[in-house]
């Protein structure tokens, strides 16, 4: 059956509405990790949305292909972005086996995963498509995001030839945010993520049959806390005691480029 595009009003808008975005974070992060991959290697962005980090990465001469299961995102990926290699593609069930030496699912792709059981087929299908050695990045946003920021809020945003009209509100209970975007006088788009517990999402990537490398806060790379609103996670197939001397030199780079 086929599924509806939830961004189909939303994907020509997007780039400016997320002009905000650190995506040179994202960039030099997955750079560092490079350092994993051979020298000759393909990266795999699931959830690549309309392509600004693969844009990043292609132009410095990787060699980054991109899925998202909206075809409204990828449309504009290419418009906005030239002919790069994108597919239609579900994260349950990536295209990829043993293929991919360096995956990275950011921008709270996994949120959008409302059932943990997609969450746990999500992790099994990345690690399915990555080589022996390959690694994964991703992230998340926790609840401290949500309630923050969002919940029970109603707000508007001028941005460069439209005007966006906001709503959110998140249920505890369910874990469930929902957002609904109006484009000027538009319909309304409704945007829905779920929170999840690190223990969970830890206890899902060994599931998968990877090993954690780390799980930080993305705004200072240590140890999440309370007041932690994004979280990056880092795996790998197979982690030795190289891959953690490494790793720990990987650290050093970031946090002197970001932090």
């Amino acid at each position: 059956m086929k599924q509806p595009d939830g961004f189909a009003d939303l994907a020509r808008y997007y780039d400016p509405i997320m002009d905000h975005v650190d995506y040179d974070r994202w960039f030099v992060i997955t750079s560092a990790l490079a350092e994993f991959a051979p020298d000759e290697f393909t990266h795999l962005d699931a959830g690549c949305g309309t392509g600004v980090l693969m844009g990043m990465l292609r132009r410095i001469g990787w060699n980054s292909l991109g899925v998202d299961l909206s075809l409204s995102m990828l449309r504009t990926a290419r418009k906005r972005r030239g002919d790069l290699p994108l597919a239609v593609a579900d994260l349950r069930a990536l295209p990829f086996h043993r293929e991919v030496h360096l995956l990275t699912c950011l921008f709270d792709s996994m949120n959008f995963l409302l059932r943990e059981e997609d969450v746990e087929q999500a992790l099994y299908s990345m690690s399915s498509a990555l080589t022996g050695d390959g690694i994964l990045y991703f992230d998340v946003v926790t609840e401290r995001m949500v309630t923050e920021h969002f919940d029970g809020r109603d707000w508007e945003e001028d941005n460069p030839g439209f005007r966006t009209y906001w709503k959110s509100r998140y249920n505890r209970i369910s874990s469930i945010s929902e957002t609904s975007v109006r484009i000027n006088t538009g319909g309304m788009a409704m945007i829905r993520e779920r929170i999840y517990p690190l223990s969970f999402l830890e206890e899902a990537v060994h599931k998968a049959g990877m090993a954690l490398l780390a799980v930080y806060d993305a705004d200072t790379w240590k140890p999440p806390t309370k007041r932690t609103t994004r979280v990056d996670f880092i795996a790998k197939r197979v982690v030795t005691a190289a891959d953690e001397r490494q790793f720990k030199e990987i650290r050093e780079h970031v946090l002197r480029c970001l932090y």
